[in-house]
């Protein structure tokens, strides 16, 4: 009787479970050094992945959360900092989320937090989503895991902001990383979300009651304050595995039962030598994991008897740039069944995998290939698979990337130095060989000149590492027969 009834709530479930549309639009977007928000919708409604321009005011620094309706409608966004609807305006009480100190200083430009929002439909009523958004203590910390709501009934089906920063957790907290997968009831929500250390984990359900702390979950692993760390987390599409990738610990690898919500340790993959920053997507088939380490990606076959010896360099960045660096950053998996991949830096392109269930070189990754109307600094938004549990595929692989999308690649037309922030090494790429033998330099602040590095002739491409160089905001130029080819500036990170 039990399984007769549970396939009767799957081949009958209410419309608020059976769509699997909310993540078909991505608003992303802003100009470099610009306070205009200015940006680009991709959207993959209507069987083609299209993308546009749009005139917002709203500008997003990494941190985005896109909801679309069941049917694939824009309803709203936010960058972390405030709410705006379909039409691209304020929502009634949307603005001061994540109030504090870091909410004041960075919120012209967006919030800088990787993975610091979710939004999710309610339950129990189609007009009511929940926002899920963390407030950062300070550069490298939590101290607040919120959620807010909106009801899509007010302001003439626009949207309000009806309850807003409404505490879940008060604690030292990872800074994001905030990923989700559905509950084995096919219908509430698991929400995760760090503790100070990367093995520390709290457990959030979002069901017909609200949202609430589950359990809290110290695996006793070891390791370092996970905050300092800049990479990605994210469940595999079935929900039967968590990926936790930053930059001190590398890729922690776990299990995950949905129906008691809790983790198991599996193993530690080491992805490279000189971890920058970077991203994780897992495959739509659940077999294969993609990190990338600002200049490479690599894939992982979860597999395989040997995990770690399965890895595979898929590729290296080119050094293109548009109009900086388009190194690797974060990756999410789409409705169309690709990878995409946004950038380092604010530049025009969006990286993608476009078969990521095939093994090695077969995925199909190329870079800078999608080019956007407008830059767009790092973002991408943050979704968690929305069709687990409802019966539809976890995407839709007919949805067919138009081709005015795609970029044809161009030479690099000027000195670039990336990845920057740059941790360890820089690499310095020329626009062309060059004809005879040069110098980098680097400058502090104050004018102090530190190390110089000879270039030799006839490379397009040079290695340099930043052994000695403290953290900080410093100046470089190349130099070659006398003359300036390249300047500007370098942040230096631990």
């Amino acid at each position: 009787m039990k399984y007769f009834l549970l396939l009767l709530l799957t081949m009958f479930c209410s419309s608020l479970i059976c769509q699997e549309k909310w993540d078909y639009n991505w608003m992303i977007g802003t100009q470099n050094g610009n306070p205009a928000g200015d940006g680009s919708l991709v959207s993959f409604k209507d069987g083609a992945v299209s993308i546009q321009y749009v005139e917002k005011e709203m500008n997003m620094h990494v941190d985005s959360g896109t909801m679309s309706d069941k049917d694939g409608n824009l309803l709203f966004y936010t960058n972390g900092c405030y709410v705006a609807n379909r039409e691209h305006g304020k929502m009634p009480n949307g603005n001061n989320l994540n109030p504090g100190s870091i909410h004041t200083d960075f919120c012209e430009h967006g919030y800088p937090m990787i993975q610091g929002v979710l939004a999710f439909p309610s339950l129990e009523n189609e007009n009511i989503f929940y926002i899920v958004h963390e407030s950062a203590a300070n550069a490298s910390m939590s101290d607040f895991l919120f959620y807010s709501t909106v009801d899509m009934e007010q302001d003439n089906g626009l949207g309000d902001v009806t309850g807003k920063n409404i505490a879940i957790i008060e604690d030292s907290l990872w800074q994001g990383y905030l990923t989700a997968t559905r509950h084995a009831d096919g219908m509430s929500w698991w929400i995760i979300a760090g503790g100070y250390h990367p093995d520390q984990y709290y457990k959030l359900l979002l069901d017909s009651s609200g949202i609430w702390v589950h359990d809290f979950q110290d695996l006793g692993i070891g390791g370092g304050q996970a905050g300092w760390g800049v990479g990605q987390a994210v469940f595999s599409p079935d929900g039967a595995r968590y990926v936790h990738y930053n930059r001190n610990e590398q890729a922690l690898l776990f299990g995950f039962d949905r129906g008691t919500g809790q983790l198991s340790y599996e193993q530690q993959l080491f992805v490279d030598s000189t971890i920058y920053f970077g991203g994780a997507a897992v495959s739509p088939d659940n077999r294969f994991l993609y990190v990338s380490n600002a200049v490479n990606l690599y894939q992982f076959d979860l597999e395989a008897p040997d995990i770690q010896a399965s890895k595979v360099l898929i590729d290296t960045f080119d050094g293109f740039s548009s109009p900086f660096p388009a190194n690797f950053f974060l990756m999410q998996l789409a409705p169309d069944c690709r990878i995409y991949m946004s950038t380092g830096n604010g530049t025009d392109r969006l990286h993608v995998i476009n078969f990521p269930n095939e093994k090695g070189q077969a995925c199909g990754f190329q870079q800078h290939a999608i080019q956007l109307p407008k830059d767009n600094f790092s973002t991408i938004p943050n979704f968690p698979n929305y069709r687990l549990g409802t019966g539809h595929p976890v995407c839709d692989s007919t949805i067919q990337l138009v081709v005015s999308s795609v970029n044809v690649p161009h030479p690099r037309r000027e000195v670039a130095v990336f990845p920057n922030p740059a941790s360890g090494q820089v690499i310095i790429e020329m626009p062309q060989p060059l004809p005879a033998d040069g110098e980098w330099s680097l400058y502090s602040a104050v004018g102090q000149r530190l190390l110089p590095e000879k270039l030799g002739k006839g490379h397009l491409r040079y290695n340099v590492p930043l052994s000695g160089v403290p953290p900080g905001l410093y100046f470089w130029e190349v130099r070659s027969e006398g003359r300036q080819l390249g300047s500007g500036k370098l942040v230096v990170t631990k």
